[in-house]
């Protein structure tokens, strides 16, 4: 039996997302967002931290360090969908930025939950 992964976890995750915010914007438009409200960074690491808990719930599950690592790939992969939904969201609100990103995540995760497990058995 793999050790549980703990959800302090996810709270990486979140920081990660908020600097992946930050590059996305310094990349596309050539400066720093410095007109960015303290609420906005907010959402995003909460957005990210809900990500982050749904990967930790999928590996957690698994029964192999293989197959978490096969989680952890789907997780990858869907990151940038994410961040570009998230950004995307923004012009619905508040519920855009904290829904849409998860949507690439979980479908994903859960996708490579599923082959995750059928890898391990084989």
């Amino acid at each position: 039996m793999l050790k549980k992964v703990s959800l302090y976890w996810s709270l990486l995750v979140g920081l990660l997302t908020i600097a992946g915010q930050v590059v996305t914007f310094s990349i596309r438009f050539g400066r720093w967002n410095t007109d960015a409200f303290i609420l906005d960074y907010l959402l995003i690491f909460l957005a990210g931290a809900v990500g982050g808990w749904i990967l930790i719930h999928f590996m957690n599950r698994q029964s192999s360090s293989d197959a978490r690592f096969v989680v952890l790939i789907a997780f990858l992969l869907a990151s940038p969908i994410a961040l570009f939904l998230m950004i995307a969201g923004g012009l619905l609100g508040i519920p855009g930025i904290l829904l849409l990103p998860q949507i690439p995540w979980a479908l994903f995760v859960w996708i490579g939950s599923f082959v995750g497990k059928r890898l391990s058995r084989s």
